[in-house]
């Protein structure tokens, strides 16, 4: 989809790799709506050979300039099982930077990690560090856990080479309060 204008990444075509609310997390402040289909199920969502077309394609119709491909979308990315393929497949089409927007919550898993080390930049988002808030803004799957997702990208953290953008979505009243923030800031310092 796209081009579309992003802040952080300039003119941005994004690469959407599961169906519409397809996540981890059911997140307060999504602005696609209420997850539909909350799971931890890493599959191919999205058949990678006919990304890479659409992409291929987008390249070949020389329209825009873009600044950056941007694997997000409608749900968590890397549920998408084949997302490696899809970052190395962009990157032997094109030199343009490819980032991934996630929420995080899979990169307690080594194959999430791996499939992930070819990105340029990885924007994850850590909106809470104590289980009570992270369960109250992220909504997650019951088998993730604050603690699990902090533990993920610490070890992502020693093994990307890449860009790693981590982003706070504060909400107020819910994480802004003295000991979550204080909190935070020992869960980033670990993070690095």
């Amino acid at each position: 989809y796209g081009p579309v204008p992003s802040r952080r990444l300039g003119r941005s075509l994004g690469v959407d790799l599961v169906p519409p609310k397809i996540c981890t997390y059911d997140c307060v402040y999504c602005q696609v709506g209420r997850t539909t289909e909350k799971t931890l199920q890493r599959k191919e969502y999205v058949p990678t050979g006919e990304v890479l077309e659409e992409v291929k394609g987008f390249l070949s119709e020389g329209r825009a300039s873009i600044d950056h491909f941007s694997l997000s979308g409608s749900g968590e990315p890397t549920l998408h099982s084949r997302i490696g393929s899809v970052i190395t497949g962009i990157k032997g089409m094109s030199p343009i930077p490819v980032a991934v927007l996630t929420n995080g919550s899979l990169l307690y898993l080594e194959e999430v990690r791996d499939d992930l080390r070819e990105a340029d930049i990885v924007l994850p988002s850590l909106d809470a560090v104590s289980k009570e808030v992270f369960d109250r803004i992220n909504r997650p799957h019951k088998g993730i856990s604050v603690e699990k997702v902090i533990q993920g990208l610490v070890a992502f953290r020693k093994s990307y080479q890449g860009q790693i953008w981590l982003e706070i979505l504060f909400c107020k009243g819910m994480n802004d309060g003295r000991n979550e923030l204080h909190q935070m800031k020992g869960a980033v310092d670990r993070i690095q």
